[in-house]
């Protein structure tokens, strides 16, 4: 005995052609005959939005991952050279009163 397993969305559940009718009535019942083209025009341009954002940003992605890796510094050396700090504003009032 063989059992078939449907790939579905965990948040989901199955979605049979019952239901997608049932949705569609819903939101033709909710926006008007006249508003549902633009609706679903609305939600197809922020789908393909999405979808190249996501491409974008996996490109971003791959481009960083082929890049040969930084050279390692040495930071003890660093540490023995003085340091540059900005002067806060107690020191520069106290040396102003010098």
């Amino acid at each position: 005995m063989t059992t078939t397993i449907q790939p579905t969305l965990a948040f989901i559940g199955n979605f049979g052609g019952g239901e997608i009718i049932l949705i569609f009535l819903i939101v033709l019942l909710l926006f008007g005959a006249k508003k549902v083209p633009e609706l679903f025009r609305s939600l197809g341009k922020g789908v393909n939005e999405f979808r190249k954002a996501k491409n974008e940003w996996e490109q971003d992605i791959q481009d960083v991952m082929s890049q040969e890796p930084l050279e390692d510094h040495d930071f003890k050396d660093k540490s023995k050279e003085p340091s540059q700090s900005v002067p806060t504003e107690e020191e520069k009032h106290s040396a102003n009163q010098n």
